[in-house]
């Protein structure tokens, strides 16, 4: 499916979920008291309380995604330097793994360019 079919498809389902929003709301119109801790509204409509629950629970999950998919792409840069590193240390040898008496040893090399 091409790009615009997506895009589409997106707008058909944001307008689908504001109408059945806007039912919801227009359906729940009596008041109700809301206590919340230490305070108290009263008179306020059920349809507002829905609403802003709804808000504040997609916005809580939204924030918990984007916090994830952060979190996820630094332990994937981390990985990544981190794994480059390991194949290059475990390619190379390191200069006190090379014993003495071996042809890529320093001294050896150094005695090489010497003579």
């Amino acid at each position: 499916m091409n790009h615009e079919g997506r895009g589409l498809r997106k707008v058909i389902i944001w307008l689908f979920g504001a109408v059945i929003i806007a039912i919801l709301a227009l359906q729940n119109q009596h008041p109700v008291s809301l206590h919340i801790f230490f305070w108290q509204l009263p008179h306020i409509s059920l349809a507002l309380v829905v609403l802003v629950s709804l808000l504040l629970g997609a916005s809580i999950g939204s924030g918990g995604m984007l916090w994830d998919r952060f979190k996820s792409r630094n332990r994937s840069k981390h990985l990544a330097s981190s794994s480059s590193d390991d194949v290059v240390s475990s390619v190379l040898p390191r200069t006190e793994d090379v014993p003495q008496d071996h042809p890529t040893s320093s001294t050896d090399n150094a005695k090489k360019l010497n003579s």
